[in-house]
């Protein structure tokens, strides 16, 4: 091979590796942002859900960040193409990937998504439970829990706990869905989550309905429903899909014996647009009632619409069981993508190594030229290590001359320093005793400089809360609370925390920020800083006793960090300097 030639080929190579190099350097960030486009884009569909038709972007999704992204960023572009697989009707496919995102995670990491991680098993325990492999949901809703708790977000993790107890009473496991859901209720309430504990409670009036020993239970819970639970409107009525309520409060009577009240509930299960499933509980506590009352005609009648109503819901059960086992293992689409894959994976093979060979030869030439004209560079070197060895002789000469003098000088400068190093001494004592006597005059008066600060502020606190509590509307509330039939408007409640805003600015600011604290609570709030008695305030809002201190305790615990009501007053009194009247 001529020179000539494999000059040109060593620069044709040189002009291709460069040019891949500045392709790849160029595309990097704009396909990076692509892909994140393409994860934006499909989790957006997912939150509003609307089916994702596709899964060919998020395939190249997955392909692209588990070679070139974060862990966070690889979990989330599989669970996202888990939801595509499960849109599609292909659950063995979901499942597969979303089981891959799992291994993706960095749970040691300190910057771990646990909240991706805790929905794609909240994903796979949806799936599993399609599925009817139970144990399995079971185990995926426990997972989910702890990385709901890992995350922060709380009422999930006890959601997917309360997820647990659902799974158990599929079992018939009714004992351990029973211990599940009443520490969940518990964890709900300890939270703060009053109402989710309430929604939750119904499980367990299923549960107590039908044991007459867990009776008392049942007419516990069914009262701090009706008392408590916002679902009621106006009227005192739920929502369609809340409306089997009824059949627990009709089964609390009934078990009383007080059968004109049970019939009364049990027919008020019945509303527009409910559930189909809340026909079969209504007609079983009729025919029960009239079966008591040994009511023949309203037996027969009951009986047949409780037979055909059960006989209906087993039939939807058994078609949607079977329409979801034929969609799991619907594999077609799965056998023929994976052929293509294959032999698209064939066909970049063949490529890459036919690249391999190719820049192989072109290395060995370039490796050659490069041999020669080290050996070269090698003679040179010799000829130059050789003219080093002896300078370095020379300087090593003249080095041993240089410390010889520099030792000289340095006995001649240590006999000066020595002298010297006395006077120092006695200007470092000086200097001590003199900073040791200014450090106790600043402490002296630093001491005083707070002591009057504190004065002064007691001074400016009496200035500012005997003005406000001799404010108009102050003194018309307290005169209201002496009269238990009249109720503060709307009006007197702006005036009031206008009133408050202007003077304790601080404390407003607290409870606008506080997202815990409810309007009401904030209401209450404002009463108690005036050393309103709880049932005073119980009179000018016209809520019952068991909510104000119920929004007291909210409103202390987000404040001040303390569960209970009765320091709510001195707390107040002590952060924002409330003086009493």
């Amino acid at each position: 091979m001529s020179r000539l030639l494999r000059h040109h080929i060593l620069y044709a190579a040189a002009v291709i590796l460069w040019g891949l190099l500045t392709i790849a350097a160029c595309d990097s960030d704009g396909r990076r942002a692509a892909m994140l486009a393409v994860l934006d884009e499909a989790d957006s569909l997912n939150r509003n859900y609307i089916p994702i038709t596709s899964d060919s972007l998020l395939r190249e999704a997955v392909d692209y960040f588990d070679h070139h992204g974060t862990p966070n960023e690889r979990i989330r572009a599989h669970d996202l193409l888990g939801c595509a697989y499960r849109d599609m009707g292909e659950a063995p496919r979901a499942i597969e990937v979303w089981q891959d995102a799992i291994t993706c995670a960095d749970t040691t990491a300190a910057d771990c998504d646990y909240s991706v991680l805790a929905r794609v098993y909240g994903h796979l325990a949806l799936t599993y439970h399609q599925q009817l492999l139970f144990n399995y949901e079971l185990e995926a809703h426990r997972q989910a829990s702890r990385y709901e708790y890992l995350a922060g977000d709380t009422l999930y993790a006890i959601y997917e706990q309360k997820m647990c107890a659902n799974v158990y009473l599929l079992q018939n496991k009714a004992d351990s869905a029973e211990i599940v859901l009443s520490d969940a209720i518990r964890l709900y309430r300890q939270h703060g989550y009053d109402q989710e504990a309430l929604q939750s409670s119904i499980l367990l009036m299923h549960l107590y309905a039908n044991n007459p020993e867990r009776l008392p239970e049942l007419k516990q819970l069914v009262e701090r429903y009706d008392a408590e639970c916002t679902l009621f409107d106006e009227a005192h009525e739920l929502p369609p899909d809340k409306r089997l309520f009824y059949y627990y409060k009709g089964r609390a009577f009934e078990e009383c014996m007080q059968l004109d009240s049970a019939e009364f509930y049990y027919r008020k299960v019945y509303g527009s647009v409910i559930p189909y499933t809340n026909l079969d509980p209504m007609y079983k506590g009729l025919l029960s009632i009239f079966t008591k009352r040994h009511q023949a005609d309203s037996i027969a009648k009951y009986a047949q619409l409780y037979f055909a109503v059960n006989d209906s819901s087993i039939a939807v059960k058994d078609l949607e069981r079977t329409a979801i086992l034929a969609a799991s293992y619907n594999y077609n689409h799965s056998q023929h993508e994976a052929f293509e894959n294959a032999k698209k994976a064939n066909r970049r093979l063949y490529v890459v190594l036919l690249s391999i060979v190719v820049i192989g030869m072109i290395a060995a030439l370039f490796f050659y030229r490069q041999y020669r004209k080290k050996k070269k560079v090698w003679e040179e070197l010799e000829r130059e290590y050789e003219e080093a060895k002896n300078r370095l002789s020379r300087i090593q000469s003249q080095l041993q001359q240089l410390d010889e003098k520099h030792k000289d000088v340095l006995n001649s400068l240590q006999k000066e320093n020595a002298e010297s190093q006395a006077v120092i001494t006695m200007l470092n004592t000086q200097h001590e005793m003199e900073k040791e006597q200014l450090m106790r005059e600043l402490r002296t008066n630093t001491e005083r400089v707070e002591q009057l600060e504190r004065q002064l502020k007691i001074s400016q606190y009496s200035k500012t809360s005997h003005p406000f509590l001799h404010l108009g509307i102050v003194s018309r509330i307290k005169q209201y609370a002496k009269d238990s039939q009249r109720q503060l408007s709307e009006n007197d409640l702006l005036t009031l925390a206008d009133a408050v805003k202007d003077y304790f600015p601080d404390l407003m600011t607290d409870l606008d920020g506080a997202p815990t604290i409810t309007p009401l609570a904030k209401n209450v709030c404002l009463l108690t800083m005036l050393n309103l008695k709880p049932g005073e305030i119980v009179n000018l809002l016209g809520i019952s006793s068991s909510q104000v201190s119920n929004l007291r305790k909210d409103v202390n615990t987000a404040l001040f960090n303390e569960k209970t009501t009765r320091t709510l007053y001195q707390n107040l009194s002590k952060r924002y300097k409330i003086l009493s009247s």
